[in-house]
């Protein structure tokens, strides 16, 4: 077995661990509906090995540092009960691994919950862990019976970057209006889906813009139109709207388990009146420059990391609660690239949910997931910010963006 059986917390664990509270936690969760599910003991022998072959998964926060924990044995959960049960479970990170996860057969199906506190992987790396364990489990892959040694993710650099996009308002983005200010911490969702092909397709015809910007645009236009409706108003509200995106910056956009996720802020400065196309083009104007310039760049502040937690945790938080750092007016991550860098792993999954985290000044995540030429969207909330009729009422607004889009591209 690998001599190293610990490894220094990167920048990015680390500010996910310190971030996390029980009124913003920083985990989030991956559902996945499974056709022809296999037995409890292949999957709990897939998590064995995935464990093994990504072995700060099957570790713990001692200081300022992950160890592995041999005495700590994963144990896959098979049960009925609610997944908003298993979701609201705490996370301790100094007594136990940054993973859990339980089987859930209902009537609804099967489904593989598995949650992924974020101070250890980001979406990416939970996708590799799950192929890991469906191929194990399916015996499309060989059982790791040895625990690789502890890799810290290459992060991608520019010699020069930004910190702030020319797009920005002149002040932090707007927040996404709610009737309630005080959080539960306590988080719920809705999924919708919709067919993706075509819409892939016609994206590629009209050029100039991809699938993921035109989602990432209807989502601008969800929270323009959501605060304006709720304001009172009777013309579209863009005065300020921003978008949270997440954007791989691994040097190697596949390999490495951890946290290679920074982000990018994108932001409505189109006409309101404009075609879908036009605006979806705009924003792919917004995602190229901030991609050549570096607004995603790590700052290179890994000090921090030898510094105890009791003086970092109130510095960074205390940084984040200013309101000039724009956290945008929400958050929206899609999932495509990353699931099909599993390759076939997912062959087994009808469905997929991703239930996000929200930092304190987010008030909806927006996670959505395309696979089998199906897109699904998975809005998060905290039950105590938004009613469930108003989370349905978002999800409606958002088909009728993709209903417009299909109507103006296909």
């Amino acid at each position: 077995m690998n001599a190293n059986a610990e490894m220094r917390m990167p920048l990015l664990d680390m500010a996910f661990y310190l971030l996390d509270s029980d009124h913003s936690p920083q985990d989030f969760t991956l559902i996945l509906h499974l056709r022809n599910p296999p037995s409890v003991d292949r999957l709990q022998a897939g998590a064995t090995s995935a464990i093994n072959r990504f072995p700060k998964s099957g570790s713990c926060i001692e200081r300022n540092k992950w160890v592995w924990r041999e005495d700590m044995q994963f144990k896959l959960s098979d049960s009925t009960s609610a997944i908003e049960t298993f979701i609201e479970e705490p996370f301790d990170l100094r007594q136990q691994p940054p993973v859990k996860q339980a089987l859930i057969s209902d009537g609804s199906g099967t489904r593989l919950v598995t949650r992924f506190h974020h101070a250890a992987a980001d979406g990416l790396s939970a996708a590799l862990w799950l192929a890991h364990q469906l191929n194990v489990a399916y015996e499309v892959e060989a059982v790791d019976r040895e625990r690789a040694p502890f890799v810290e993710v290459p992060l991608h650099r520019l010699p020069m970057s930004v910190r702030r996009s020319m797009f920005a308002f002149n002040k932090a983005s707007d927040p996404l209006w709610t009737s309630q200010s005080e959080r539960s911490g306590s988080r719920r969702w809705l999924t919708i889906g919709f067919p993706a092909s075509d819409l892939q397709k016609a994206c590629r015809r009209a050029g100039g813009f991809t699938y993921n910007d035109l989602l990432a645009t209807c989502t601008l236009e969800l929270f323009s139109q959501w605060n304006s409706i709720c304001r009172g108003g009777t013309r579209p509200y863009n005065k300020r709207i921003g978008l949270w995106m997440p954007m791989n910056v691994r040097r190697e956009s596949s390999v490495g388990f951890g946290n290679g996720t920074s982000r990018i802020r994108l932001y409505a400065r189109y006409k309101s009146a404009a075609p879908i196309v036009e605006k979806a083009r705009e924003v792919r104007r917004q995602v190229s420059w901030t991609s050549k310039h570096g607004e995603w760049v790590v700052p290179d502040i890994s000090w921090l990391t030898r510094l105890p937690h009791s003086v970092t945790r109130p510095l960074l938080r205390n940084y984040l609660r200013r309101s000039s750092v724009d956290m945008a007016t929400g958050v929206f991550s899609h999932a495509s690239s990353w699931i099909a860098h599993t390759g076939k792993a997912f062959k087994h999954v009808e469905k997929i949910e991703c239930v996000g985290l929200l930092h304190p000044r987010q008030n909806l995540a927006i996670n959505a997931a395309t696979h089998g030429g199906q897109t699904w969207l998975t809005f998060t909330y905290d039950r105590q910010l938004f009613s469930v009729d108003d989370v349905r009422q978002l999800a409606a607004m958002y088909e009728q963006q993709i209903a417009m889009a299909q109507q103006e591209l296909v």
